[in-house]
């Protein structure tokens, strides 16, 4: 009996994991939004008029909103 409930357990345990797992990982934002809206960044400050001090920074943040992105998911 003990060999039977141990049994049913870890079964019950890995079909959790399994159905589990998948689910979890569409709940995350995926990645390819970071980096859509960075490919948008970085065509919007090369289209700007700004000088070249403005166009570095402005690519900066285009990287580091790029990489928060990437970190937290949001």
């Amino acid at each position: 009996m003990k060999k039977l409930t141990s049994l049913t357990l870890s079964l019950i345990f890995i079909l959790s994991i399994f159905l589990f797992l998948p689910q979890a990982s569409q709940a995350r934002v995926p990645a390819d939004e970071c980096w859509d809206n960075w490919e948008r960044c970085r065509a919007r400050a090369f289209q700007s008029d700004y000088g070249t001090i403005r166009t570095t920074l402005a690519l900066t943040s285009c990287d580091i909103g790029l990489g928060r992105c990437l970190i937290k998911g949001d």
